[in-house]
């Protein structure tokens, strides 16, 4: 059998299992005042199937012949009340992913901001100043993530059958508390990934 491997010369890397993965990104609005530099979140409306009453960044699912970058302007605006106009894109920050999902991050300052918000989907905003996320080190917890093949699983394919050694995968979360809040999960660590950019 013949092979053309030159037509893959200089192919970017995809992300294996990627297709089963639920693909969303949002944008971490950073707000210009006279105390500093605001980081913007919002807590999500009680009503809405996903994580309801979490704290999270504006964003949301990637729609089909959409970029990462396309969905978080958009996602930001729908949930913001804003143009794409009062966004100006900083840097896209680092990709997180975990077996579950796959979510792009993007800083951005948020200019002209009114405080408005869809309230479909977010119950209210609130900021909080960068620099107390610049001194302050998140708790950091861990979880033990447990796998749990389906009844049909072809034990019989793999070494060891039923007593097959699954590997360990511990899990950290972080939490930081900000007068009352809690920001956690996904949202701590974007952010956390954004402070070690900066």
């Amino acid at each position: 059998m013949e092979y053309d491997l030159e037509k893959i010369k200089g192919r970017t890397a995809g992300i294996i299992l990627q297709e089963g993965c639920r693909r969303s990104a949002v944008i971490i609005p950073l707000i210009k005042d006279v105390d500093g530099i605001q980081v913007l979140f919002q807590v999500r409306s009680e009503t809405i199937d996903r994580q309801p009453g979490d704290i999270c960044f504006p964003g949301g699912a990637i729609q089909d012949g959409e970029t990462p970058r396309q969905t978080a302007v958009r996602e930001a605006c729908e949930e913001l009340l804003i143009s794409p106009e009062q966004l100006d894109i900083i840097c896209d920050c680092d990709v997180f992913h975990n077996a579950s999902g796959i979510v792009y991050p993007f800083a951005a300052w948020l200019s002209g901001y009114d405080g408005r918000f869809s309230e479909d989907e977010v119950s209210e905003v609130f900021t909080v100043p960068l620099d107390f996320f610049k001194a302050t080190e998140p708790v950091v917890c861990t979880s033990e993530m447990v796998r749990k093949p389906d009844q049909d699983f072809p034990y019989e394919l793999i070494r060891g059958g039923r007593n097959y050694k699954w590997p360990r995968r511990m899990d950290k979360e972080l939490f930081y508390s900000w007068e009352g809040r809690t920001i956690w999960g996904i949202t701590a660590r974007i952010l956390k990934g954004f402070l070690d950019i900066l």
